[in-house]
């Protein structure tokens, strides 16, 4: 893949430098000589990667990244500060504004090429499309392995083993950790005045439990159950918080993740409100079944009826003869282990 990178740098003699070295790297290059126009030139064609100068006439490179970063089509490019100036408070300047990387002039050219590569080739992690499927999740933190923030996050963390049944958190304690399920299953619940159950999330290994109280600094409103024997790290809310605050793009996956679950919970209330009893099911093991088909190899749903119906929002004694009639209709088999879709195709012409 070639990349496009914008160098935005008014010296036109150090531009032609960086511009050769570059496109002796096989990077395509654009010039643009001042703030202004490099503004226009990243709005009009966003580029792959931003090399900006500080020091210049018409807009400095604060006020180019203070603009780019305002604007949906360009906040997320990876912005590269070039400056003559190793002043610390200049550094910190362009850092609290959002910038990437900040490379001091003169430079060595290989150690130009490197800083690239990595923002490139992180840039190109953080933007891949991961959804809220426990693959999704799993190859999103197989991957942040790879990075140097997330190394961070996970290195030296206690690993705790938990039992079935056993609670990680109860609604109204104040989060004091982050937890990642390294191995297991945990269901996230509400109990309403009834004693009525609601379960508000089904997580697996791979995903991070409780990050939304921690990021809000506030008590948790929801429990959290294991459901089968698991091992759970631990991270101390200092060492989360001091990640999301450190690196933007640790930062951006977690509100990405965030606005998921939002959208996710909207959809079930949506679908408890207008959908029948027959549609919240079928939608129900529609998405377990996507969500777990990585798991059990056997495509098995092995999660409990009575958990199964306060998903869907009804009486367990309805979710039993809607799954009867699922199977006389051959949609689904039925064993002692769990559920298995036949036929998932005709369930999701159910919802429509």
């Amino acid at each position: 893949m070639t990349y496009n990178i914008l160098l935005i740098e008014d010296n036109i003699e150090m531009a032609e430098n960086i511009a050769s070295i570059l496109e002796l790297a096989k990077y395509n290059v654009t010039h643009a000589p001042n703030g202004k126009i490099g503004v226009d030139m990243a709005q009009r064609n966003p580029p792959d990667l931003i090399l900006c100068d500080i020091m210049m006439p018409e807009l400095d490179g604060y006020g180019v990244l203070h603009i780019l970063n305002k604007d949906a089509d360009t906040a997320n490019i990876p912005f590269i500060f070039l400056t003559a100036k190793a002043d610390k408070t200049d550094f910190r300047t362009g850092m609290n504004l959002g910038a990437d990387d900040y490379i001091t002039k003169p430079f060595d050219g290989v150690d130009l090429l490197k800083v690239i590569e990595m923002r490139l080739k992180k840039h190109e992690f953080m933007k891949t499309a991961f959804g809220n499927s426990a693959q999704d999740v799993s190859a999103f933190f197989s991957k942040t392995r790879e990075l140097k923030d997330f190394q961070r996050l996970a290195e030296n963390r206690p690993l705790r083993c938990f039992k079935k049944k056993d609670l990680i958190f109860m609604e109204g304690q104040t989060p004091s950790d982050l937890y990642f399920i390294e191995k297991g299953q945990v269901k996230t619940y509400k109990v309403n005045y009834d004693g009525k159950e609601l379960i508000t999330g089904i997580h697996r290994e791979g995903e991070f439990l409780g990050f939304v109280p921690l990021l809000e600094d506030r008590a948790y409103n929801e429990n959290a159950e294991v459901q089968e024997d698991s091992k759970i790290t631990i991270i101390p809310k200092a060492d989360f918080i001091t990640l999301i605050y450190s690196s933007k793009d640790v930062a951006r996956k977690f509100i990405k993740m965030l606005s998921n679950n939002i959208e996710e919970m909207e959809n079930r209330l949506l679908d408890i409100a207008y959908q029948s009893v027959r549609q919240r099911v079928a939608s129900a093991l529609l998405k377990m079944n996507q969500r777990f088909s990585g798991i059990n190899k056997d495509g098995l749903i092995t999660i409990a009826r009575k958990d199964i119906s306060s998903i869907v929002g009804t009486a367990t004694e309805s979710l039993n003869r809607t799954l009867a009639d699922f199977k006389d209709e051959g949609l689904i088999e039925i064993s002692g282990e769990g559920l298995k879709l036949v036929d998932a195709g005709r369930l999701e012409k159910l919802l429509h």
